[in-house]
């Protein structure tokens, strides 16, 4: 059962959060070079071997009941391979701190979903003022700029929200998994991914013809290793300890370091308007608190 977070746990909130913000820049590093299925299938792989390994030399036991890998299989499809396939996809047409601030919206879907489907979680009118300082600062990042962009990318943003919303349900269906380690449920997630998109990947783009560049590389091994197989089990391990809510706030953390990152790898700018809406969603996360 989740718990009240601690000191810890939010420190672990804000690291997800920087990695989680640095994959949106390597992701349109990769798009240069390779397709969102590549993308996708690389970052899943790469994932899903390193988490593999981590449990043979842990000797950790993996999940046993087939209701527990029905549960693995839907966090398989609803936290991995959909979102994976569809932020790159997005990304083909918007910025990557575009990207990471969409990703904002999925305090909003934890809520709803946890208020209705978790058997601890329900929101509270603190939390309900937490997301509307937070998503005030979202809709402050966009700016003039931003929501101009929309009527000629709305399927590439919708693809972006949509992912996250994904990210969500699978956020719900772990609290239901019972008496695993995050290490446990994260290598089993992404070898059950991996066994489902070898094969699609190997058919479809043929990785043997492709031709890698340096920086799609890198930037895929940043992925799959640390923006992935590193982040993922951070994020089940807050989820097992504070609840799917508490993890929905790294959602108001990914757009400051989304922005970071594309400043300092991508020549991307940061506004005063975009400063203060930092702000607001530090106070989104700070009043979020139980």
């Amino acid at each position: 059962m989740p718990r009240l977070p601690t000191h810890s746990d939010y420190i672990a909130l804000f690291a997800l959060g920087a990695l989680w913000g640095s994959s949106f820049g390597a992701i349109k590093i990769a798009l240069h070079g390779v397709t969102p299925l590549t993308v996708m299938s690389v970052r899943i792989i790469l994932a899903g071997t390193a988490l593999f390994i981590l449990t043979r030399v842990r000797r950790t036991k993996f999940p046993r009941g087939i209701q527990n890998w029905i549960k693995i299989a839907w966090m398989a499809l609803f936290g991995t391979l959909i979102p994976f396939f569809l932020v790159p996809w997005g990304q083909l047409q918007i910025d990557s701190s575009l990207a990471a601030i969409l990703m904002a919206v999925n305090p909003l879907f934890a809520l709803i979903l946890g208020h209705f489907f978790s058997e601890n979680e329900h929101f509270t009118l603190r939390q309900l003022l937490a997301m509307l300082v937070g998503f005030t600062g979202i809709l402050l990042v966009f700016g003039e700029n931003a929501l101009s962009s929309i009527n000629g990318n709305i399927m590439a943003q919708l693809a972006v929200i949509g992912a996250g919303f994904c990210y969500t349900i699978s956020g719900v269906i772990v609290t239901r998994v019972r008496n695993l380690s995050a290490d446990s449920v994260s290598a089993s997630i992404f070898i059950c991914s991996s066994v489902i998109v070898l094969p699609f990947w190997l058919i479809i783009e043929q990785p043997w013809n492709l031709q890698f560049e340096t920086n799609s590389i890198l930037a895929l091994i940043h992925l799959g290793l640390v923006s992935t197989g590193m982040a993922f089990l951070m994020r089940y391990y807050i989820i097992l300890r504070a609840g799917a809510v508490f993890l929905s706030y790294v959602a108001f953390i990914i757009p400051m370091f989304g922005i970071l990152f594309g400043i300092l790898f991508l020549g991307e700018t940061i506004s005063v308007s975009t400063m203060l809406a930092v702000a607001l969603i530090l106070s989104g996360v700070y009043l979020g608190r139980k």
